[in-house]
Order: C-alpha cells, then sequence, then structure tokens
C-alpha cells in the first residue's frame, strides 16, 4: 500500500513541473510576439503644424496634434479620427 502513494506523489509533482513549463514556454513566445509587434509600429508620423505637413518622430506628437495618416500607412499614434 506504501508504494501506491510513493506513484501518486510522483505524479503529481511530474504534472506540476509539466504546467510549469508549458507556461514558461507559452510566456516567452508571448514575449516574443509583443517584440514583433512593437518592431512593426512607424516610426515617424506627418503632423500638420501652421498648415504645413511636417515629418517628425512618433516621439515628438504632442496632444491636439492633427496626424495625416494616407491609404496604406500604419497608424502611428492614438487618436480620434476629426476627417475622412
Amino acid at each position: 500500500m506504501k508504494g501506491y502513494y510513493y506513484e501518486v506523489s510522483a505524479v503529481i509533482i511530474t504534472l506540476a513541473l509539466l504546467g510549469k513549463y508549458l507556461e514558461s514556454v507559452a510566456r516567452g513566445r508571448t514575449s516574443q510576439a509583443i517584440k514583433y509587434l512593437l518592431g512593426l509600429s512607424p516610426k515617424t508620423a506627418i503632423v500638420i503644424r501652421d498648415e504645413e505637413e511636417i515629418k517628425v518622430p512618433v516621439d515628438e506628437v504632442i496632444l491636439d496634434d492633427i496626424v495625416l495618416v494616407r491609404p496604406g500607412e500604419r497608424i502611428p499614434v492614438d487618436g480620434i479620427i476629426i476627417e475622412g
């Protein structure tokens, strides 16, 4: 009867370790996917300031700037659509 309890405990420990391993693998894949998606984001944006189109780095876009997004381009920042 004692051998049965050892087998059960070994199975439980094995399943716990397998679960931790699968969690680690999933976390690594998620991290890679996030890095890939961040690499897809545009580095510059076309901003309309003083009736003029200016190409600026995304970091320099400020609140209330009007960003021009042409067909087929990726949207560089979050915002509200005001026209088109």
